[in-house]
């Protein structure tokens, strides 16, 4: 409704595909600038007569401004003109005392919103999957209509008006090397590549790229990598040589198998950049913004949003019962919530789903532990501070648990309070879909797993000297745990170098380039790790400055290029130099092992010189592999690691 100060956008929903019985009020006031949102639960929808239809509906959610949206009770009116369909739209607000605001409306569109896909596809990867033959495997519902379906049609059915952005392109890999995988430092480097080209601003478009495979390898189907930065949701990746392609023998029509488990995990990530988490995750996305109506967590739900495997009788299970779309709860989420939340580049990832926390997160299966590899828990003022966590069986029965669940990103949540000051969520910087790898966790036993905390998705959570209060929560077979509350103390600044590049350092680029151990693509942040390395050697943070640079030197590295119009895309990259990789990260990693262990945490210490020798024995230098090898032992041995994970790395040196 279009008035010199005041714009009222209303969104119906009451007929037309899985109608919610909702209306959605959009509220924006010009001067003085205010907004307001409102969602009312329809309580009457009565054709009166040939020409005219009221809809009655009592507001349950609201957002913003409540004097912009007074009262509690909606009344929409539609009534034919002299054409077939409605021509004339009328929006009443009853308030306090029956008084009432009328406001006349024109119509807009049958959708709640326009949105683009771009599909862009890495040369060896197979040919986008953006469309499925429901009627081509015979496991479906029996009264589920055989019809070809497309990313268009799920997404027009979830309310949106869809576009394919005719930019579609083929990436060449001929300058990529002979390493055909991408890592997640590749990964977001080409993200950041490709976003600086397309405006890293919000708006309702997305970028989906289908890629041949992870360095995970197969496990590894799908990924949201743009879950980092100001404008989060707005990229994903397909990874077509992996475990969606993997049919259970026998499978009646191994192809349309494939297909529909391509199909299932484009649409499933791209639900995740309209801001949709895992059907079993929504009481974990606490976040300390705005409420969202509370979400209950389930694990059975026939929905893009859930693991097929997950369900009870697994991906058969799923299927035989799935109706290819998305259930109610999210239709309403998408539909009806605050466009900020669910517009790409907006919102968080995983943010305003759910303000209420269980006041008793504790679990009788499992211990959930955060700690430091050191022996004390402070850090160095520009320190990045790396945690572990162990999740310990503490029940008199095997458990069967997901094996990646400490490190995919999905599952952990912390909370990041500095002293008496406000709580901030982490999230990982990057989300996995893995195919599922179970293991049965005995009694006594524990998986570990590692993150650096000072940064998340929305910046730095640990960035000023003082003290800390650091907490996991995480999702395990429907339980929800959490940790300990483990203090830990940031040192002020112990020279003025250190105080004079915290404002260039404490930025998201160069969070993300320690996180992802290097992205080649952040000039900007790459030259603050060399002021770093310079300026502040002493510091710890300057190990993980060498560490970040270094870090790409090992591999061919694959960076995305081309020109401005983005038609020209291509692969190329950047040659390995491991002499030169090789030496910086032996200083980080084995001049003086305990200091680095200390500040790398053991698991990503260990885990980096596996690479470093992987790298070396690559180029042919077996002795220095062996080198690197017998040092990791050594250190191991030394800092009381586990005798798997010793025995583990004695194995490479047989």
């Amino acid at each position: 409704m279009p008035l010199s100060l005041i714009n009222i956008k209303v969104r119906l929903d009451v007929d037309r595909f899985f109608p919610q019985n909702r209306i959605s009020i959009e509220v924006n006031r010009r001067f003085p600038f205010s907004t307001a949102h409102a969602i009312a639960e329809v309580t009457s929808d009565r054709c009166l007569g040939w020409n005219h239809r009221r809809v009655e509906a009592n507001i349950t959610y609201r957002d913003g401004l409540d004097s912009l949206i007074p009262g509690n009770r909606v009344i929409f009116e539609a009534a034919r003109g002299r054409g077939i369909g409605y021509g004339t739209f009328k929006l009443t607000l009853i308030g306090p005392g029956r008084t009432r605001r009328v406001y006349n409306l024109n119509f807009e569109s049958q959708h709640f919103d326009e949105v683009e896909f771009e599909v862009d596809r890495v040369a060896n990867a197979d040919v986008p999957t953006t469309t499925y033959d429901i009627g081509s495997h015979p496991n479906r519902p029996a009264n589920l209509p055989a019809e070809n379906i497309s990313m268009d049609t799920v997404y027009r059915r979830a309310g949106f008006d869809v576009s394919m952005s005719p930019n579609r392109s083929v990436i060449p890999t001929s300058g990529s090397g002979a390493n055909g995988t991408w890592s997640d430092a590749e990964m977001h480097n080409a993200m950041v590549t490709y976003w600086s080209r397309f405006a890293n601003l919000p708006k309702w478009a997305m970028w989906v790229l289908f890629a041949k495979r992870h360095d995970r390898g197969r496990g590894l189907g799908g990924i949201m990598f743009d879950d980092i930065g100001a404008n989060h949701r707005q990229g994903t990746a397909i990874f077509t040589d992996s475990f969606i392609q993997d049919a259970p023998a026998g499978d009646p029509n191994a192809a349309a198998w494939r297909r529909r488990m391509v199909f299932w995990t484009a649409i499933h990530e791209m639900g995740h950049a309209f801001n949709l988490a895992h059907s079993w995750q929504k009481s974990l996305s606490y976040n300390g913004g705005d409420p969202w109506i509370p979400l209950t967590n389930n694990n059975e739900a026939r929905t893009f949003m859930s693991y097929p495997f997950r369900v009870s009788g697994g991906e058969s299970a799923f299927f035989s019962d799935f109706r290819f779309r998305f259930m109610d709860e999210e239709l309403v989420y998408m539909r009806h919530a605050p466009r900020r939340f669910v517009q790409m580049g907006n919102e968080d990832w995983f943010s305003n789903h759910n303000l209420e926390q269980d006041s008793s997160l504790q679990s009788g299966n499992f211990d959930l532990e955060i700690r430091p590899n050191k022996s004390d828990n402070s850090y160095q003022f520009l320190e990045p501070v790396s945690l572990e966590l162990k999740l310990k069986n503490v029940s008199d029965q095997a458990v069967e648990i997901e094996e990646d669940l400490l490190e995919d990103g999905r599952h952990i949540t912390l909370f990041v309070q500095r002293s008496e000051g406000k709580t901030r969520k982490w999230r990982s910087l990057s989300t996995h879909c893995h195919h599922e790898h179970t293991t049965d966790l005995k009694p006594g036993q524990a998986l570990y797993g590692s993150h650096m905390v000072s940064a998340s998705t929305d910046g730095w959570t640990i960035d000023e000297p003082g003290f800390y209060n650091i907490q996991a929560v995480i999702d395990v077979n429907d339980e929800i745990i959490s940790s300990n509350v483990l203090r830990v103390y940031v040192n002020p600044p112990s020279s003025l170098e250190e105080s004079k590049l915290a404002p260039d350092y404490f930025t998201e680029d160069v969070a993300r380039t320690i996180a992802f151990a290097g992205a080649p693509s952040l000039d900007s942040a790459n030259d603050v790790l060399r002021d770093v390395t310079n300026r502040c050697a002493k510091n710890p943070a300057a190990r993980h400055a060498n560490l970040a640079l270094s870090a790409p030197m090992l591999r061919d590295f694959k960076v995305l290029s081309g020109a401005k119009d983005k038609a020209e895309l291509e692969i190329k990259s950047i040659n390995a130099k491991i002499d030169q990789g090789a030496k910086a990260q032996t200083a980080a990693l084995i001049d003086d092992p305990d200091s680095a262990a200390d500040t790398l945490g053991h698991i990503r210490y260990f885990g980096m010189l596996n690479q470093l020798a992987t790298a070396l024995e690559d180029k042919g230098d077996d002795k220095g592999a062996i080198k690197v090898l017998k040092s990791a032992v050594s250190t191991m041995k030394k800092r009381q690691v586990l005798d798997s994970v010793i025995k583990e790395t004695e194995k490479k040196l047989k």
